[in-house]
């Protein structure tokens, strides 16, 4: 089995790295959230709607608990899986209803898959609102840069901690494309 999660705050390359990955692995399978299913999630994110902070938290880790059996079944069926943020973007984003701590702890006891690799694509909150002004107008989260250093902060504990796998890899995604690509292709 091979679960590997790419993490990062907005604009830190994730979609590129995970399009060039899709390029070598053709068979790999890619989970992106939050997903569609809970619209809510992204009428929040673009100010559509308001939302209590620990429904937030709560709304984003019931998105992907509403996967973990087909990402299970993916597993066994010997594909690679790819995820496009999971439970530690919750952690790491939803700080203004639960307290880091707290997050972990739930995390923790809902018994989440655990992954093989979390991928930590690393850049700071300038870069990241300079890479999303280019492509669309900023949501929510990427708006505040202030925030952003926070929640980039909570990633590197994570990290740092190890939290869920001991095989974490923070990625300075700063660099060009191709050496960031590079780097994660030797690691898997």
């Amino acid at each position: 089995m091979k679960l590997v999660v790419i993490e990062g705050i907005d604009g830190c390359g994730k979609e590129t790295q995970i399009k060039l990955l899709k390029e070598k692995f053709p068979n790999a399978v890619v989970f992106k959230y939050p997903t569609k299913r809970y619209s809510l999630l992204n009428d929040y994110l673009e100010k559509k709607a308001e939302l209590n902070p620990k429904a937030l938290f709560l709304l984003f880790l019931s998105d992907i608990a509403n996967e973990q059996k087909k990402v299970k079944k993916t597993l066994e069926d010997d594909k690679l899986v790819i995820l496009d943020r999971y439970v530690f973007s919750t952690i790491a984003y939803e700080i203004n209803g639960i307290s880091y701590k707290q997050g972990k702890k739930i995390v923790e006891d809902c018994d989440f898959l655990k992954p093989d690799m979390v991928l930590l694509l690393d850049i700071t909150s300038e870069t990241s609102q300079s890479r999303k002004k280019k492509q669309k107008q900023l949501d929510r989260y990427e708006e505040n840069a202030e925030y952003l250093e926070q929640v980039r902060s909570n990633f590197l504990k994570l990290s740092e901690e190890r939290f869920l796998t001991p095989n974490w890899h923070r990625i300075d995604a700063s660099k060009d494309i191709n050496s960031i690509h590079a780097e994660i292709m030797k690691l898997l």
